[in-house]
């Protein structure tokens, strides 16, 4: 009997090591496929979605990175990227969506299951698509190459701050070989909403709130008090090391609002509630960022 139990407690231990392994090469990215720059952009690029000002140029731009949930359900494209590439158009500003999913064949079902539980695509790994998209938003004929902004909503705040928290002589992200020439070059600031932070239902932590930024950069965020999905407190904790930094940080809070308050099209299933005022307040938030941070003195707020 003593040696059935021995046994038992020897099988229990190997599997806790096992496990315990099998977590920390996921966090350190050892199951990532790894790209060149040059590669991964041209995974990308055919899935990237430019929506422009009329007129030559040249005109600030932002990058936006959506949540964990992608662009598209059932072969019809979400609609929150959509507005807010609107808004930016109207603003005066290039609005370059960075589709992370479609190109590798992450459908939404998958997305959702996998991609907002943590187990796959984390931040780590899509801060490559970051590092990549950039240098490509500076060689835009139409874009100034000076004035450049990153916006990311839930997993692709995540994936933005991860991006951010990645000192590039000591750290590259998950999915490249090495870094991108100049990756920071041009990145004037940075746009949160509801980012997710903190450590995932999967054990899988965010860098920032325990790195700060590598490159410190304004940074503009909106979050809900009923958000139970991305819990604000991680975030602030690495606004806090921004701060120190040097650099500004605006944040706003709204009262009652869920994660994804913002977005028309949730699922009603979801503990996510679409929220019109309160989309409202971040749609104009988000205009107030692009006029006081990419095209600083034009009136209206």
């Amino acid at each position: 009997m003593r040696r059935i139990i021995g046994w038992g407690l020897a099988l229990v231990l190997v599997a806790v090591l096992a496990a315990a392994a099998y977590v920390w090469l996921s966090i350190t990215g050892y199951f990532v496929h790894k790209r060149t720059p040059a590669e991964l952009l041209a995974l990308l690029e055919p899935d990237i979605v430019i929506s422009k000002p009329d007129g030559a140029g040249p005109f600030p731009a932002i990058l936006l990175y959506s949540g964990c949930e992608g662009l598209f359900r059932d072969d019809k494209r979400l609609a929150l990227m959509g507005i807010y590439s609107d808004l930016a158009v109207a603003e005066g500003v290039v609005a370059i969506v960075v589709d992370s999913f479609t190109p590798r064949g992450i459908g939404y079902e998958t997305a959702v299951g996998d991609v907002c539980s943590g187990w796959l695509l984390r931040g780590a790994e899509r801060a490559g698509d970051v590092a990549v998209t950039i240098p490509f938003a500076r060689d835009l004929p139409y874009v100034d190459p000076e004035r450049l902004a990153v916006a990311g909503w839930s997993h692709g705040g995540w994936t933005v701050m991860d991006f951010l928290a990645m000192p590039p002589d000591a750290l590259v992200p998950q999915s490249l070989t090495e870094w991108p020439e100049d990756p920071f070059a041009g990145l004037t600031s940075v746009y949160l909403t509801y980012p997710y932070c903190g450590m995932n239902a999967s054990g899988f932590p965010t860098l920032a709130p325990s790195r700060g930024f590598a490159e410190p950069l304004p940074v503009w965020a909106i979050h809900g008090t009923a958000d139970t999905t991305a819990d604000p407190v991680p975030c602030h904790e690495a606004y806090a090391r921004v701060l120190a930094e040097g650099a500004p940080v605006d944040t706003a809070t709204i009262e009652g609002a869920t994660h994804a308050f913002d977005r028309p099209d949730v699922d009603p299933a979801s503990t996510s509630k679409y929220n019109p005022e309160f989309a409202e307040i971040a749609y104009r938030r988000f205009r107030h960022f692009l006029r006081d941070v990419l095209i600083p003195g034009r009136e209206g707020f």
